[in-house]
């Protein structure tokens, strides 16, 4: 009989090695998906939460040349806004990593902090120290800030009266109606950008005839979605 169940008994042994082996290879491939270099970053964030669904604020890694995320991880700060993030796994073609906001397609709408990066072994730690991640702070920085206030507010006066100079542009804009509307439109007009004077003049010719034509101001499809995405979130002022 002992000699019966020999063979029984080592079949059972065999296939337990193999599973074990099996085991160990899907381990070894786990690993081998997060080969690359690591970043731990550090700092102060506010402002994340305002943003609209379709966005993230993320940290991630771009190749040069890209707009175009490789790889991203979204943020989460304590209650003070502390922030200790681990990006690990970070392909070897990746030439900047940034604290940034990412539509779904994983590009890059904003950047609130940039670090030219180079592989190596060990785990980089960066500090990004403070950082405002607001979406209305960063159609204020990146839209206004940079197109609108040489004529509104930039100067000692403000064309039409109109101030979107930071600390101002809020209140100039939200729930104020425009005197230039015929049909009486509000600049913006919260949850409705179709109906929000600040869209029309942004995306046709109403202004043409206003010795200063609008609608080629603003050429970036990116930053004309961000504008009308934050109006039809509710046009919220960040925390």
């Amino acid at each position: 009989m002992g000699k019966r169940l020999l063979p029984y008994i080592m079949s059972l042994f065999l296939i337990h090695i193999v599973a074990c082996d099996d085991g160990r290879i899907y381990e070894e491939e786990t690993l081998m998906e997060q080969e690359g270099g690591s970043v731990r970053l550090t700092g102060q964030l506010k402002g994340q939460a305002s943003w609209a669904e379709g966005y993230s604020v993320v940290l991630a890694g771009f190749s040069e040349d890209s707009e175009y995320a490789k790889t991203a991880k979204g943020i989460t700060t304590d209650e003070e806004g502390n922030m200790d993030i681990l990006l690990a796994g970070i392909p070897g073609d990746v030439t900047r990593i940034e604290v940034c906001a990412i539509n779904r397609l994983r590009k890059r709408i904003v950047s609130f902090y940039t670090y030219n990066y180079i592989e190596q072994e060990d785990t980089l730690y960066l500090d990004a120290g403070t950082l405002n991640a607001g979406m209305y702070h960063s159609i204020q920085s990146e839209l206004f800030d940079r197109t609108c206030t040489s004529c509104h507010g930039g100067s000692t006066s403000a064309a039409a009266g109109l101030y979107l100079t930071e600390g101002r542009s809020y209140d100039a804009l939200v729930n104020v109606p425009a005197d230039k509307s015929e049909d009486s439109l509000c600049f913006v007009k919260p949850y409705d950008s179709g109906k929000s004077f600040l869209h029309s003049v942004l995306n046709s010719d109403i202004s043409a005839d206003w010795g200063m034509d609008h609608i080629d101001m603003v050429t970036s499809t990116d930053l004309l979605s961000l504008l009308d995405d934050w109006i039809d979130n509710g046009a919220k002022e960040d925390e």
